[in-house]
């Protein structure tokens, strides 16, 4: 495997590892869940977070028969699908999310995501840049998109300025960008953000007591 390859690899896994696409917050899904619809979504993602997949995927889709939940609960499918590599299954729930969610930047960003380890590009690109409407601030979808920019190959620049805002907040977007250098030819640069991951990662490391 190339030194390039290995990096996007890195990239991804980090990426993937730091995602947690299934994450939602009780203030997101307090209006409108309420009483044992909320109950059912929050112990699902408790079963989920604890390793228990089974036991978790069973209660989403129970979530999945009461029409409110059904939304929220399509959502947290299409995330772990991804996190469990049915990229396909993963797909079509995010896309059913999308439109029952419309106001929700984190599913169009997952959606962006498993759209980028697809290979579909330019539609990455399209749901990425929704996602970043409706939240500008989101760092993991600035490193998607910017990880599907440079892949895209037209807007070098706005990647570049996308994965260095992310690298605030996601030590994996330096690899992104040593990865691009590596590949167009950029040695030092490639070394430098490399240096930066390392420095950025240790420094995320808790001290001993």
């Amino acid at each position: 495997m190339s030194n390039y390859r290995a990096l996007l690899f890195i990239v991804s896994g980090s990426l993937f590892a730091q995602f947690e696409p299934g994450t939602v917050s009780v203030e997101e899904l307090r209006n409108p869940l309420t009483g044992k619809s909320l109950k059912t979504i929050l112990s699902a993602q408790q079963h989920l977070r604890s390793g228990e997949r089974i036991q978790g995927l069973q209660e989403l889709r129970q979530a999945m028969n009461d029409p409110i939940a059904m939304p929220y609960a399509i959502s947290i499918l299409g995330a772990e699908h991804v996190r469990s590599g049915e990229y396909d299954v993963a797909t079509r729930e995010l896309q059913q999310a999308v439109k029952l969610l419309p106001g929700r930047a984190e599913n169009f960003s997952n959606l962006a995501y498993v759209l980028y380890l697809t290979g579909h590009t330019e539609e990455g690109v399209a749901e990425a840049r929704k996602a970043l409407q409706l939240d500008p601030a989101r760092p993991k979808t600035r490193l998607v998109l910017g990880m599907l920019l440079l892949r895209q190959g037209s807007h070098e620049a706005e990647a570049i300025a996308h994965l260095q805002a992310a690298t605030e907040e996601i030590p994996s977007a330096h690899l992104a960008l040593a990865a691009h250098y590596e590949r167009v030819g950029h040695a030092p640069e490639a070394e430098k953000e490399r240096r930066a991951y390392s420095v950025t990662s240790n420094s995320l490391l808790a001290a001993p007591r």
